[in-house]
């Protein structure tokens, strides 16, 4: 059975209806939507759960408050994770924070893994009208989230690697980045 899953982040003035990058094929499909704040997110979880999303997994930014509230919105029979960060991310992560919090232009990836994907063409690339982008790129696999990550790494202020199997996916990315960057992944509760 393929996976239909769906990756939920906060931008301001975002349209969460919208798709802001999809990969589908055999292997199920994968969406990234944007909500401009988190009570947005809480909706939207409820509306993708009756349309058979069966995974849901939030931006970082989200914190365990909102993962919390967002498992309660989805019910049973959908998995919802959230983005952690590793010790080794914590500085690094903090950081990020004060920084966005200040107003600094900053630069972000979030890598999807997708089985299938083509990091080539599953790639969207948002200049910010205050400097600064977000990337988002699918890869196939693991080896490819950890090849994109150490490409693009200089470039970036943060990671968050999403469809992820763990720890195990994660490692190659961290080290990819040589924990210059900070690296988020999903984490769930079996």
């Amino acid at each position: 059975m393929s996976k239909n899953t769906v990756i939920i982040y906060e931008e301001s003035g975002a349209d969460p209806s919208v798709d802001v990058m999809a990969i589908e094929n055999t292997h199920g499909r994968t969406r990234v939507r944007a909500v401009a704040e988190p009570a947005q997110m809480l909706e939207l979880v409820t509306r993708l759960t009756t349309e058979g999303v069966d995974q849901v997994e939030l931006c970082g930014g989200f914190g365990p408050v909102w993962h919390a509230q967002a498992r309660r919105a989805a019910g049973d029979g959908v998995t919802v994770g959230a983005i952690y960060y590793g010790f080794e991310s914590l500085t690094s992560v903090a950081s990020y924070k004060a920084r966005f919090e200040a107003g600094e232009a900053l630069s972000e990836a979030f890598i999807v893994v997708h089985e299938g994907a083509d990091p080539g063409t599953d790639r969207v690339v948002f200049d910010k009208p205050e400097g600064g982008r977000t990337t988002f790129v699918g890869v196939p696999d693991d080896a490819a989230a950890a090849e994109v990550a150490g490409k693009l790494a200089g470039e970036l202020q943060l990671i968050e690697l999403y469809g992820a199997q763990g720890p195990e996916s994660a490692a190659p990315v961290v080290e990819a980045v040589n924990a210059e960057v900070p690296v988020g992944v999903t984490a769930y509760r079996r």
